[in-house]
């Protein structure tokens, strides 16, 4: 940990999220619990660093770069948001990704991964109305966002408001529009829709988008 960092809590969080991390090698056994108490001592941490450093991380990205390139944060965060969505802890998805959300500043990246799974808790904990609001909401504030239309087009399919969806693919499925690690999920989102609405064409240009991607994947292996 680099010794400039001014917070007491970083060694106790670093403990508890390795901890947490070495749980995962026999899952039966992991306490959600502790995963979240690893979590939230995390914030704890980042929170009173910036009390001595306000401008401490600004963005997710910064966050291993400031605390001495040892953890790979990002990763940890990414098994415990895992983690939770494997036991259906919807709770704990909704309000950590508000929790992280709310910490850095976005600027230099989107938030995607986090709203996405926002939305997506809010939809299978039952709050259907609040996701659709939640994905109105993040496509009207990130509009070049790619997650923000396929979560928007998959909450829309579900609630069966299938014109809306339509016209969310109408405005960013382009003809050049190509299927990769970023754009996969709109490619998902708008395969099903066209699934729905029985368009037989449009459905297997998508999904021949997405098998060249996935063929390009596992040509690299």
């Amino acid at each position: 940990m680099d010794k400039n960092l001014q917070s007491k809590k970083w060694g106790e969080a670093v403990d508890k999220m390795q901890k947490a991390h070495l749980s995962l090698l026999n899952p039966d056994s992991t306490n959600p619990a502790d995963w979240k108490d690893a979590f939230d001592t995390l914030v704890k941490a980042i929170k009173e660093e910036r009390s001595y450093d306000p401008a401490f991380s600004p963005e997710l990205k910064n966050l291993d770069e400031a605390t001495g390139n040892q953890y790979g944060f990002k990763d940890i965060l990414e098994e415990y948001f895992d983690f939770l969505e494997e036991k259906g802890d919807w709770d704990d998805v909704i309000t950590s990704s508000e929790e992280i959300i709310s910490l850095f500043k976005w600027e230099e990246s989107l938030p995607s991964e986090y709203m996405f799974r926002k939305g997506n808790a809010l939809e299978k904990s039952g709050r259907v109305d609040e996701a659709e609001a939640f994905g109105d909401y993040w496509l009207k504030n990130y509009p070049q966002d790619l997650y923000a239309a396929a979560s928007n087009v998959f909450i829309k399919t579900e609630v069966d408001k299938i014109d809306e969806a339509k016209r969310i693919i109408d405005t960013y499925l382009r003809d050049d529009l190509k299927c990769d690690k970023d754009t996969d999920s709109f490619f998902m989102a708008a395969y099903r829709l066209f699934e729905l609405t029985d368009d037989i064409n449009a459905k297997q240009r998508i999904e021949k988008k997405m098998t060249e991607y996935r063929e390009m994947i596992e040509n690299k292996k």
